[in-house]
């Protein structure tokens, strides 16, 4: 990283800007990680800056806890999903979870392990097919999928 020109929120408005880069502890869900942070710094009010080109802080302390609890990543949340062939709401509603707790993990927020474990089985085509058949009902008609995914077909319907 080199030193740039960034907008300050600050300041309000366009200041040089230093790399830095510091080791911080989070706690996530039991576990506390060790964590190198790469930012800037305002050179007028020493304001940390996140990098324009990985907006994200966080995002590196997401991946340390998936890597440290075994924990499913957002593109992982997203393909268990779209297997189903379900929408964010669908598979929210089948799960007993809201659209937005949904959205939040594929979007990076990381899961807890009772999360994690929820998805994991919903990903198997025998528990989707019982969530749907147990909790299908809360659907509306146009949250159920148009075409039956292979996963949710029973050998027999084939």
């Amino acid at each position: 990283m080199t030193a740039r020109t960034l907008f300050c929120p600050r300041c309000f408005c366009e200041r040089n800007a230093s790399p830095i880069e510091y080791d911080d502890r989070f706690e996530i869900h039991g576990h506390t990680l060790d964590v190198r942070i790469h930012a800037y710094e305002c050179s007028a009010c020493g304001e940390e800056l996140a990098d324009p080109d990985d907006p994200d802080l966080m995002r590196p302390v997401h991946e340390a806890y998936r890597l440290a609890s075994g924990t499913l990543a957002p593109d992982e949340v997203r393909a268990i999903r779209e297997r189903t062939g379900l929408s964010q709401v669908g598979f929210a509603t089948i799960l007993g979870m809201s659209p937005a707790t949904v959205h939040a993990f594929e979007h990076g927020r990381p899961l807890n392990i009772k999360e994690d474990n929820l998805i994991r089985l919903a990903g198997l085509p025998g528990a989707a097919r019982f969530l749907l058949a147990l909790r299908g009902h809360l659907l509306r008609p146009g949250q159920r999928p148009a075409r039956m995914p292979p996963m949710l077909k029973r050998p027999a319907d084939d």
